[in-house]
């Protein structure tokens, strides 16, 4: 309840907060009006902002009028899938680099477990928890995961036969 509370506020302030806006907007896919909020200030989009920000509550409900759960997670990546092609990662290591919101500077994940999934996630193999390591030879990629492809069966094989192959499903 707390996650959608907050969803509903980000929802609320981003017609009236150019911050917000440009987040929304960059969720949305929305790069063309996203810079139109940098370089000629959001009253130059508010009414298209607002627009969108109807259309995200229209989401919410479903062709019946039942209601869906659409809630952005900040702290959350659609990230591409690559190999380690230098074979430094280990059997349930990742490699993690990624834009931070704000200051756009990259930054690498380092000592922590993270949950990665498929979109969409349509049966619990297509979870799988990795360990995130720093490796130099890896620290050129940004905004991507890097997999291992040491074991039995590489890890994106494991996601449910994921090919790292760009495919993006809407």
């Amino acid at each position: 309840m707390k996650k959608q509370a907050q969803h509903f506020q980000y929802l609320a302030n981003a017609a009236h907060d150019s911050r917000t806006a440009f987040r929304f907007l960059t969720y949305l896919n929305k790069p063309e009006l996203a810079e139109r909020v940098l370089i000629d200030s959001l009253e130059s989009v508010q009414s298209t902002v607002a627009r969108l920000v109807n259309e995200e509550y229209q989401r919410m409900l479903n062709k019946r009028d039942e209601q869906r759960c659409r809630i952005l997670i900040p702290q959350s990546r659609l990230l591409f899938g690559v190999c380690d092609a230098w074979g430094v990662l280990k059997e349930g290591e990742c490699a993690v680099k990624v834009t931070i919101d704000g200051d756009g500077q990259p930054l690498a994940l380092t000592s922590m477990e993270i949950l990665v999934t498929r979109n969409p996630c349509l049966h619990p193999g297509d979870l799988q928890k990795f360990k995130v390591v720093v490796k130099e030879e890896l620290s050129h990629l940004v905004d991507c995961i890097v997999f291992p492809t040491c074991g039995k069966r590489p890890s994106a094989d494991l996601m449910s036969g994921g090919d790292l192959d760009g495919d993006t499903c809407k």
